[in-house]
């Protein structure tokens, strides 16, 4: 279904009703579709320009499988479209309502900091739901160091990964999943204040809880980890495979447009005009 979705937003992606023909194509998406899509979703398509209306429509395409991730474990969700400073899904249940968002990166990327998973902004945007999750590739996770876990635990944001949602949803019979979304409070009073003390044990504690509710072993779920990385090198090749095909295109170039290539890559043109608006502005003294 990855090479259908990535046509179908390459088609779309300049119509203004873009997101609304990709959530109507999603509309009915069978658990075994679901399935085999949710940890790939994570990954952007190496072949998506940076910021470009193509990069942007495929968040929303991990937002509406995150929304449906969502309905089959009883939390009945929508994606809230369009906006801006808020989060993306929206979930509820007759117990409480719960705010998430889902997040992809580009294998070819290399340094992810706090700001890129934005928890203290989901908290933020959670208001007067009760809960917040947010999910993300397990591998794009920071192993060691980072404020993202503590940041979590003292504001109740939990953290998983589209693997343990696969996890939720291969093995869902109506379980109560509460204590996942409490992860945050759960620990609160346990950890001292070592970042890396909490990747460890933040992680150690979201695997226990998930695999306590479900009824399910460590081991069941480490199958489906190992599932993550087989998918991950998989897409990893497919990315390869593009930029080595853009090596072999940009070796085939004539000079001129070489340059011509290089300076639309930079943006020289527009920087010039930029400068150019800027410096003849007209400023009145009255």
């Amino acid at each position: 279904m990855r090479s259908e979705i990535i046509n179908l937003i390459f088609e779309i992606s300049r119509e203004k009703d873009a997101f609304d023909i990709l959530e109507k194509k999603l509309k009915r998406l069978s658990k075994i579709s679901l399935l085999n899509s949710i940890i790939e979703c994570g990954i952007l398509p190496e072949m998506f320009n940076h910021d470009s209306s193509e990069e942007k429509l495929w968040s929303k395409y991990s937002d509406i499988i995150l929304s449906h991730a969502l309905n089959y474990i009883g939390i009945n969700s929508k994606v809230l479209g369009a906006r801006g400073n808020s989060a993306d899904v929206i979930g509820e249940t007759n117990k409480y309502t719960l705010v998430a968002d889902a997040k992809t990166f580009r294998l070819s990327r290399s340094a992810k900091n706090q700001k890129d998973f934005k928890v203290e902004a989901l908290d933020s945007w959670r208001e007067k739901n009760n809960y917040a999750l947010l999910v993300s590739p397990l591998i794009q996770y920071p192993t060691n160091k980072s404020q993202i876990y503590k940041q979590a635990i003292e504001n109740n944001v939990t953290i998983i990964s589209y693997t343990h949602l696969y996890f939720l949803i291969a093995n869902y019979k109506g379980q109560e999943l509460k204590e996942i979304w409490e992860i945050g409070n759960l620990l609160k009073t346990e950890l001292g204040n070592s970042e890396q003390l909490y990747s460890a044990k933040y992680w150690d504690n979201i695997d226990r809880v998930i695999c306590y509710t479900l009824s399910k072993s460590t081991k069941d779920l480490n199958k489906i980890k190992t599932l993550e990385i087989t998918k991950t090198q998989e897409l990893g090749l497919e990315g390869i495979k593009y930029w080595e095909n853009k090596i072999k295109e940009f070796k085939k170039l004539t000079k001129e447009k070489a340059i011509e290539l290089l300076i639309k890559a930079e943006k020289i043109e527009s920087k010039i005009e930029t400068i150019k608006k800027t410096i003849n502005k007209k400023i009145s003294y009255e």
